[in-house]
């Protein structure tokens, strides 16, 4: 695999979010909208995730010239708390992208002061719980009918200790 590069979303990046969603399987859209996007992402979805201001921030992850996946995270609740969420072209996942473009967003939540992260998925969805057990341990988990909520303060490392 080509070296993995992170960086910062901006809003020339829009058409390459939307195509990296058309990419998109439906169950990996359906694991990270909870619901099914269409043949093509709407102009509020495109906006949502790219957020422009202080309540947002999103950031991008590339193998080679290849978008391969799309973190964000949103004010929720409290001043001091923020929602993460990320997606993983379905050719790339199980190769730790996902855990690195949480770790930008983390170090970037961190250092605007966030208090306290969430991460929503649906209870099923495997490779949200393993990275959350896995790499925040003591994260607060909250089950509800068939969705988790996970709760953990953005210091909380999810780089991987060697064993």
């Amino acid at each position: 695999m080509s070296r993995l590069r992170i960086r910062p979303a901006v809003p020339a990046d829009r058409a390459g979010l939307a195509d990296l969603l058309r990419g998109l399987s439906a169950e990996s859209a359906y694991r990270r909208f909870q619901t099914g996007l269409g043949p093509d992402p709407s102009a509020a979805i495109l906006d949502a995730l790219l957020p422009e201001d202080l309540q947002g921030n999103a950031v991008l992850a590339h193998v080679g010239r290849s978008l391969v996946g799309h973190g964000v995270w949103r004010r929720a609740g409290a001043p001091d708390e923020a929602e993460v969420a990320l997606v993983v072209t379905d050719a790339h996942q199980g190769q730790g992208i996902g855990t690195a473009l949480c770790e930008a967003l983390l170090t970037d939540l961190a250092a605007r002061g966030i208090k306290r992260v969430e991460v929503f998925a649906d209870a099923t969805n495997r490779a949200v719980i393993r990275m959350v057990t896995r790499h925040a341990p003591d994260a607060a988990c909250e089950l509800d009918g068939a969705t988790v909520t996970y709760r953990f303060p953005p210091t909380m490392s999810l780089t991987r200790t060697v064993a």
